[in-house]
């Protein structure tokens, strides 16, 4: 059985869905309306150099011994995801590239559920 967008690309979904979760849409809006691959690698790029901004100035956290890094908004502690693997994005564009739908199904998926944290990140 083929690994569905989100399970192929789960570190990029998450990262798009934390910015969902801070409502900081325009980088989900910009991949899933996307009429061209050019759009979607500088949407991507830009979220990534946001995302890395972001996880390399949050405070952090220690839980059952391991560093967790969080962004606060509103008093709320919100739990950062990993910042994606590059073959992973490689692999993305590469996808991209090949069929523009792949780009606006991974934006489906990121708003379509909760950032939720699994205890490994």
């Amino acid at each position: 059985m083929e690994e569905s967008v989100e399970e192929k690309f789960e570190e990029i979904v998450n990262m798009l869905r934390f910015f969902s979760k801070i409502r900081r849409y325009s980088f989900l809006d910009r991949i899933g309306n996307a009429l061209n691959y050019e759009t979607v690698e500088f949407a991507l790029w830009e979220a990534i150099r946001t995302f890395r901004s972001i996880y390399d100035s949050a405070k952090i956290d220690k839980k059952n011994g391991k560093e967790l890094r969080y962004y606060e908004e509103e008093g709320k502690k919100i739990i950062l995801p990993r910042i994606p693997d590059e073959s992973q994005i490689t692999e993305f564009l590469k996808l991209a590239k090949e069929e523009i739908g792949v780009a606006r199904r991974l934006a489906i998926k990121a708003l379509s559920f909760p950032y939720i944290v699994k205890e490994e990140e």
